[in-house]
């Protein structure tokens, strides 16, 4: 192979949401990993073209890197349908770098919001059957604990109504602020908590959060590292000191949470 090789809206499905951006660089320095970017918007708008730089910049560095779109939930479609997707993109990515004699064995997942949480949910649950196989995950301002009344409660005024429709979506269960507390709502927000899966076999994970975030307590952060450490899943944080969800206000943080996930990637490929 020779050349920078980028594939754009590349199919990994029927849906038209199912597209993926592939970078393949000229000289590979790991020729068994690729670093997938699963964007955020709520688990029902965004973009891949939201992590194209970091696609880019991957693949500028000697990695195989992705960015890709994913359905989005409704009242018919869930989270695990969207880590289907996940799935069905990577297999994609796999047998397009198969017919470049490039194989595909290990993916770093990472992803801000809900993107974030997909790739959490993902490297947890699915690390035994993956097509390709979980080996860490950068995770930037994820939800971690959506059950807990801090994350219920924490949006309020235009968009309240609105962050219970999306939960129920997400985890296919009727979820309102009068009875999210209640035994079958908690079970079904539990089922789609990356906290839930914390064992001592999770991948290794970074998390990049910030002291402001107003959609996800900080707490919730510190309180799952402390997991993370309890259960020995080998962990690194990276606290944004001036910024709220949108990680914006903390340049040097940015850079250095992509180090870290580049030190991941020199690590476990």
């Amino acid at each position: 192979m020779s050349g920078k090789v980028v594939l754009n809206d590349v199919a990994y499905g029927n849906h038209e949401r199912h597209k993926v951006d592939i970078f393949i660089p000229e000289k590979l320095k790991a020729s068994c990993g690729v670093i997938l970017f699963i964007h955020g918007g709520g688990w029902s708008s965004g973009d891949k073209n939201a992590h194209r730089t970091d696609a880019e910049y991957f693949s500028n560095i000697g990695y195989v890197s992705a960015t890709m779109n994913y359905r989005f939930v409704t009242d018919e479609l869930n989270v695990f349908d969207e880590l289907d997707d996940v799935e069905k993109a990577l297999e994609t990515i796999k047998n397009i770098c198969a017919d470049r004699d490039i194989s595909i064995e290990k993916v770093i997942l990472s992803g801000g919001s809900a993107g974030a949480h997909l790739s959490m949910l993902y490297a947890y649950m699915r690390k035994e059957t993956a097509v390709v196989k979980p080996v860490a995950v950068g995770a930037y301002c994820p939800p971690v604990k959506c059950w807990d009344s801090d994350f219920c409660l924490g949006i309020t005024g235009e968009f309240e109504d609105w962050k219970y429709g999306i939960l129920s979506q997400c985890c296919g269960f009727k979820i309102t602020k009068a009875d999210f507390l209640n035994v079958p709502q908690q079970e079904a927000l539990k089922k789609i908590s990356p906290q839930t899966y914390v064992s001592g076999d999770c991948v290794p994970t970074a998390v990049f959060h910030g002291v402001h975030d107003e959609l996800v307590p900080v707490e919730h952060i510190y309180d799952f590292i402390e997991i993370l450490k309890e259960k020995g899943v080998k962990n690194d944080l990276i606290i944004y000191e001036n910024s709220n969800h949108a990680l914006d206000k903390d340049p040097d943080k940015s850079e250095e949470a992509r180090n870290m996930i580049e030190s991941y990637a020199e690590k476990y490929f």
